[in-house]
């Protein structure tokens, strides 16, 4: 199976491109965050899927409820 090339926000479906050497810092660094896990991601603009609390840990935010796509 190719790894994907690009991650797409659970929220909105704006998309960002995957660094070639997979390392995803820039991504984290430009405000994506995501839960590999269960495969959600959410962009800048979008609440987040994670946050992290005062002691470090990582808990589902509320960017994690996936929004019903609207109809056009």
């Amino acid at each position: 199976m190719p790894k994907p090339t690009t991650v797409t926000c659970t929220r909105c479906r704006a998309s960002a491109p995957i660094p070639e050497d997979r390392d995803h810092r820039p991504l984290w660094e430009a405000g994506w965050r995501w839960i590999g896990s269960q495969n959600l991601f959410s962009c800048p603009p979008c609440p987040p899927v994670i946050v992290v609390d005062e002691q470090g840990r990582h808990r589902r935010g509320p960017g994690a409820e996936v929004q019903p796509v609207a109809a056009a």
